[in-house]
């Protein structure tokens, strides 16, 4: 019983600072006040998105997480690092990775199919911002770089729509109080 009882304490205490013992409970406590609502909110985002993904019956296949993964790898390789030190630094794991990457793949498979950058939206977005562009700059590279950039900033726009939406449709209990 007293073997037992020792190997449970580290599951009930965290740290022992001069004798005085901080319990599990107690860090639980204070992170949930520091980041519980912000994770919590995450949560639920993340599981409105996978219903939502269900409902529509969209998938992310596992081969199209691991090419967005070797493309995320491929760039960052580039630039002379590791993906792996990357997440690292982050605290991040490469599961938590894949999750991410199969989040964002449903949210452009629910949104971003239909998406559309005009040639008169590109020279717009170019005519507003020349100042800014290097006066040797190839013109082909930059609107082909300007629709790229305007195509995500209208699939980041059509994505807080639909969990704007998600989130006024669902019905959500919060037993937790922050």
């Amino acid at each position: 019983i007293v073997i037992a009882l020792g190997l449970l304490k580290d599951q009930f205490v965290v740290a022992n600072v001069n004798g005085e013992q901080i319990s599990r409970i107690e860090l639980i406590r204070e992170l949930e006040k520091a980041e519980g609502k912000r994770i919590l909110n995450s949560l639920v985002t993340q599981t409105l998105i996978t219903q939502e993904a269900k409902k529509r019956n969209v998938l992310a296949k596992d081969e199209e997480i691991r090419d967005e993964i070797g493309k995320i790898e491929k760039n960052i390789s580039n630039q002379g690092q590791k993906l792996d030190d990357l997440l690292a630094v982050q605290n991040f794991t490469r599961k938590q990775l894949e999750e991410q990457v199969r989040t964002q793949i449903l949210l452009q498979k629910m949104v971003g199919e239909n998406i559309q950058v005009t040639d008169i939206e590109v020279n717009d977005y170019i005519e507003k911002n020349k100042e800014s562009l290097p006066k040797d700059a190839n013109m082909d590279e930059v609107k082909t770089s300007v629709r790229e950039q305007l195509k995500q900033q209208k699939l980041s726009e059509k994505i807080q729509e639909l969990i704007q939406k998600l989130q006024k449709e669902a019905k959500i209990d919060y037993l937790l109080k922050f």
